[in-house]
């Protein structure tokens, strides 16, 4: 009785179910946890105890098309339900050239000195809030004059989803977060808000070089920012390459070409554009896809929709539904 009556608080200030007196009889539980911990899981929800065989993505191998700053959390996540991730880093995300770089500087510039003024500050990825803040900041003499001036100024920062830890972590705050984590739920969100119409938004946003092609992604972006009555004013501020050559992912190939790989996971739409190259063109890309049935997977519907027109048309069966997290 009393050893019940110990397990019973215990689970009781775990914030578990009560056990029932037949917690320690085998015969009358074997389909129940163990333990009140069995009951615990991991951020990706699953039992940092569990058995391989209770891993959903167990042996499978998974190309990862994402650039080294976001690969690393998606193959972790994948690792952790069982897959063996194969990354392919389909494209860089790196600072500008020097010669790339005068337009950011002067407009830092001018906003500094109210020679012009914006309204909201639009960052549509992580890498953007980054790059900004990097050229702010040397322009100001170090990180904490550049945040104290951003959080003094009066401009409205905006950031999707997870992307806005990055400002929130420097003390400054995210003033619109859409529900839906993308950049024409950022424009949905600033029309319900009453923001966009007379809005000025400066908006921090790849420079896409080296073979590949810009998606429609940004172009869609300040377009839906000028029809909702808003000035968009683009603003490149990073560099968006090829992240790897064909030489370089010569296995990945190899095992893609003879059916090794379950499924490739895309978390943009240049991504698909740099896995082609480096994956012998777009022709052989469908015929392996196919002979294989190897799934594509996508981050987010405009990915997927990105996806499917880099493509030319390959069916996209997995489509993640938070923008937000790889989860």
């Amino acid at each position: 009785m009393n050893q019940h009556y110990e397990l019973h608080k215990k689970c009781k200030y775990r914030g578990l179910s009560p056990v029932n007196r037949h917690v320690n009889n085998p015969s009358t539980n074997t389909n129940r946890p163990r333990s009140c911990r069995a009951l615990l899981r991991d951020s990706d929800g699953r039992s940092p105890l569990a058995r391989r065989n209770d891993l959903p993505l167990q042996g499978k191998h998974i190309i990862v098309t994402a650039p080294r700053t976001y690969s690393q959390k998606l193959a972790a996540k994948l690792i952790n339900a069982g897959a063996r991730p194969l990354v392919v880093p389909a494209v860089q995300i790196t600072e500008l050239a020097p010669e790339d770089l005068t337009q950011m500087r002067s407009t830092i510039s001018d906003l500094v000195a109210q020679r012009t003024s914006v309204t909201h500050i639009a960052f549509t990825s992580r890498n953007g809030i980054f790059a900004f803040l990097d050229q702010l900041c040397a322009f100001l003499g170090g990180e904490a004059a550049g945040c104290e001036w951003l959080r003094l100024s009066g401009i409205r920062l905006c950031a999707l989803g997870a992307d806005g830890d990055v400002l929130t972590e420097k003390g400054l705050m995210v003033h619109v977060s859409p529900p839906e984590a993308s950049t024409l739920g950022l424009v949905r969100e600033l029309a319900t808000r009453g923001e966009a119409r007379g809005a000025k938004v400066l908006c921090p946003v790849p420079l896409v070089t080296g073979g590949l092609v810009e998606p429609p992604v940004v172009p869609r972006f300040l377009q839906a920012l000028q029809d909702a009555g808003a000035e968009s004013l683009r603003l490149p501020a990073y560099l968006t390459t090829l992240g790897c050559s064909p030489e370089e992912v010569s296995l990945e190939r190899r095992a893609l070409q003879e059916g090794l790989v379950a499924a490739v996971a895309f978390s943009s739409t240049a991504e698909a554009q740099g896995l082609l190259q480096v994956m012998g063109g777009a022709a052989a890309f469908a015929d392996v896809v196919t002979r294989h049935r190897v799934l594509l997977a996508a981050h987010g519907p405009y990915t997927a929709e990105g996806v499917r027109n880099v493509t030319g048309g390959l069916a996209v069966g997995a489509v993640s539904r938070s923008f937000s997290t790889f989860d």
